[in-house]
């Protein structure tokens, strides 16, 4: 890091004016937020030191009373803006629960950022192996598995790394490997009901007693299973994109273009050339990046093989947790893309009137997943940081 005047820290490629409050890099501004900036200048003027969470709050939010998971929210804007997926070689540094510092050593460009975390096994009943690792520290909040889902690959997916890590910013978040994918055993038997009793494996292979439970897509129906089934241990549900009846269910008429997709599926996942993948990765995420449309052919063909991807899908399509969405007494939130290509919105809404005082909220946008570079997003972001927060 130089100084090249009073006022200008200059560090990797970027150059920051303290008295303009801008941020530039190879000398283009930065779009970046006024408060994002402000947390950024006051951690550079601490020269090194940790500056605790309550004082970035005092500075940043002058006289306001704001709940922490504001300052999360910046943070992550920040560390976005700076290239910089975790903490781990990054510019900021957390200090675990306590606060921030910045750090002048540009962290490098050749490597992706991925959080530490240490891979453990939990034993499903029938003796699968299922693959979980725990990052960052806080309350408990477990994600359900996806269909496509590599505890190492995600971190390097763009389009999964920003919301994992700003999750983990201020909680311990469990992910797993759903049953034949990732680095959980693959030739396994198929079943929704192995899926619930897998959760369960799982949360009690971490020694998890009580927890909040996030589902995105497939792993929607899984926690809404598993809510019904275990009321005292889920203290909180996140469900975005997902659906408590699956494609045939809704639309039974559908079943020769499902038997079509399921044959594509066991030809064209796993095959080196991605076309198939690619059409698959189109529909689901329209608004992707050229690179972002490649990572996510490369987590299609390393999460699973065409075979087991074909047997999820049958799986996904019968599933109906309908009668027991009036079990479910937590609170809710339940969230989806308005043009979602994959689940129509409507899924959710079918959720959201069904479980008793559960929120709502439709999002702007046709992508599956909420993509990082969406408008969207930070308040995407910040919508499930502030439910998690509530009454903690």
């Amino acid at each position: 890091m130089e100084n090249g005047s009073a006022s200008i820290v200059i560090f990797g490629p970027f150059q920051l004016d303290l008295a303009r409050r801008s941020l530039t890099r190879d000398k283009v501004e930065m779009p970046l937020g006024e408060r994002a900036l402000e947390v950024l200048c006051t951690l550079v003027t601490a020269g090194g030191e940790m500056v605790s969470k309550r004082d970035l709050v005092a500075k940043v939010w002058p006289g306001v009373t704001v709940e922490e998971n504001n300052l999360q929210v910046q943070v992550y804007a920040l560390r976005r803006a700076l290239g910089e997926d975790g903490d781990a070689r990054g510019y900021i540094r957390t200090v675990s629960g306590r606060g921030y510092r910045f750090v002048g050593d540009p962290p490098s460009a050749a490597t992706p950022i991925i959080p530490q975390q240490n891979v453990r096994y939990a034993r499903a009943a029938d003796g699968v192996h299922l693959a979980y690792a725990i990052t960052g520290e806080g309350p408990a909040l477990v994600r359900a598995p996806l269909w496509m889902s590599h505890l190492e690959h995600d971190w390097k997916t763009s389009v999964w790394s920003g919301l994992l890590g700003a999750l983990a910013e201020s909680h311990a978040l469990l992910r797993y490997d759903g049953r034949g994918t990732g680095l959980s055993d693959r030739e396994v038997p198929i079943s929704f009901k192995a899926a619930v009793d897998d959760l369960e494996a799982v949360i009690d292979a971490a020694g998890l007693e009580r927890f909040a439970l996030l589902g995105i897509s497939q792993g929607v129906a899984v926690s809404l299973a598993f809510a019904a089934r275990r009321p005292e241990r889920v203290s909180k549900l996140v469900l975005a994109g997902g659906y408590a009846r699956g494609a045939l269910v809704c639309a039974p008429e559908r079943i020769a273009a499902i038997e079509a997709t399921k044959t594509l599926l066991r030809d064209g996942w796993g095959r080196d050339n991605p076309a198939f993948r690619q059409i698959f990765t189109s529909l689901g995420f329209p608004e992707a990046t050229a690179a972002q449309m490649h990572e996510l052919n490369e987590l299609q063909r390393l999460s699973c093989s065409g075979e087991v991807a074909a047997r999820i899908m049958d799986m996904q399509v019968h599933i109906d947790v309908t009668g027991e969405l009036a079990r479910i007494h937590c609170p809710t939130l339940v969230m989806h893309s308005r043009d979602d290509a994959w689940i129509s919105a409507e899924r959710s809404r079918e959720i959201a009137r069904e479980v008793a005082g559960a929120q709502f909220r439709e999002i702007a946008g046709a992508n599956h997943v909420v993509l990082p570079q969406s408008p969207q997003f930070p308040g995407y972001v910040r919508s499930i940081l502030a439910f998690l927060a509530e009454g903690a």
